[in-house]
């Protein structure tokens, strides 16, 4: 089973991850990590720990959810994702790629479900035009 580790700013990551388990129940192998207060090499550290704790099998493999690319919070996961747990990085992160992950992680690898997740974290943003009255 792939696991999932969502690494944002500030407490974005926990709020998503709580709200798929709202939507989905408790959800092993997914959690949250903020990059306050950490340094980019604290957060390779905690990236590494936390999946050598909670990825299984070493070919299970792990996807990064990050919620903004170019900051420290994607530097630290492309550091990290280098040698140990075979790892997936996927950044601009919404609800709809958590969902998704979790309910395909079983069935899709390492990488062919990264490809669907950005499929589906596009579909969801969308434009709604204001309802039309009568």
């Amino acid at each position: 089973m792939l696991c999932g580790l969502v690494v944002t700013h500030g407490g974005i990551g926990k709020e998503l991850v709580r709200v798929v388990e709202l939507v989905l129940g408790p959800v092993p192998g997914l959690a949250a990590m903020t990059n306050s207060g950490k340094s980019v090499q604290d957060l390779i550290d905690e990236i590494r720990a936390w999946a050598a704790a909670n990825c299984g099998a070493p070919g299970d493999g792990l996807l990064l959810f990050i919620d903004d690319f170019g900051g420290s919070c994607a530097n630290a996961a492309q550091i990290a994702a280098i040698g140990g747990t075979p790892a997936r990085i996927l950044t601009g992160i919404n609800l709809a790629m958590l969902l998704d992950f979790v309910t395909w992680r079983d069935t899709l690898g390492l990488d062919e479900l990264p490809r669907r997740l950005v499929e589906k974290g596009r579909d969801a943003i969308t434009a709604l035009g204001p309802v039309q009255e009568g």
